[in-house]
């Protein structure tokens, strides 16, 4: 579930949603595993809803609750991992680290998280899920509240994510994950605040640098092919990013469902808006 933000100021929300992101991204790494996306977890975010109620709706077995508390440079977390069918907590941990810490933090818990998850881990297992994209706790932060504003799918808030996302590469310049940050903002700013000519290229080129500098991005060779099956209309190159996708996470389909496709001259339906960037 969504980390809950004890912090007392909104200020602390772009750390407990980031958290969160970067726990269910390193959880859905491991094989036979099946983690909700985000879409799926952050509806109920500020809701009081009761866990059986949410293991029904999401069908899942267990789930993963967490609150993030920080003052000044200290970070206090709290998780704890609910087996619904046996209404217990199975595990719980306090976490008190630095801010300078941050990063090692993410990677304990998801460490730990995993192994509770699966009696054993196995060493390709492990490396998946703590896998971290940079050392530098600054650029990571500044990608935490890059994710944050653009994920308020707002002018504002995917201007406020470029601008965080920058900042992070200007620290860490080999930063791939800033830079699909960066395909992302301007993909969803495509037809809304952007005309395509400017934004689409953008995006492809920033997904382009992401996959650079890290080629087993699943999510940027995803996106990648959706950008130029849209924009360009590249069908070999879609289908060919997609399928590396597929390859690398088997939750990203092999390619585009083939009622997007228009039977009779083989060009593709332009969905609506808000259907693209589910």
């Amino acid at each position: 579930m969504p980390f809950f933000n004890e912090s007392g100021n909104a200020d602390g929300e772009y750390l407990s949603d980031g958290m969160t992101e970067t726990l269910i991204s390193s959880l859905s790494q491991l094989p036979n595993l099946n983690v909700k996306p985000r879409s799926s977890v952050f509806r109920y975010k500020g809701k009081e809803t009761n866990p059986q109620t949410i293991a029904k709706e999401l069908n899942v077995q267990a789930i993963l609750n967490g609150r993030v508390t920080q003052r000044g440079q200290d970070i206090s977390l709290f998780v704890e991992l609910i087996d619904i069918s046996m209404e217990k907590v199975v595990w719980s941990e306090t976490y008190n680290r630095k801010q300078t810490d941050l990063i090692t933090l993410q990677t304990d818990i998801a460490r730990e998280v995993s192994g509770k998850i699966k009696t054993k881990l196995s060493g390709a297992d492990e490396a998946k899920v703590t896998k971290t994209y940079t050392t530098n706790p600054e650029a990571y932060q500044l990608y935490l509240k890059g994710n944050f504003y653009r994920t308020k799918y707002t002018e504002e808030g995917y201007k406020k994510g470029l601008e965080y996302y920058q900042k992070a590469i200007a620290i860490d310049p080999n930063y791939a994950l800033a830079y699909h940050g960066i395909a992302l903002a301007y993909d969803f700013a495509n037809g809304w605040y952007l005309p395509p000519h400017e934004s689409e290229p953008k995006a492809k080129a920033a997904a382009l640098k992401a996959l650079e500098l890290d080629e087993t991005l699943a999510e940027t060779h995803y996106l990648l092919g959706k950008i130029v099956f849209w924009y360009e209309w590249d069908w070999a190159t879609a289908e060919r990013e997609w399928k590396r996708a597929n390859e690398l996470d088997s939750t990203y389909p092999a390619s585009y469902p083939l009622y997007l496709v228009n039977e009779r001259n083989n060009t593709p339906k332009r969905l609506p808006r808000w259907k693209r960037h589910v």
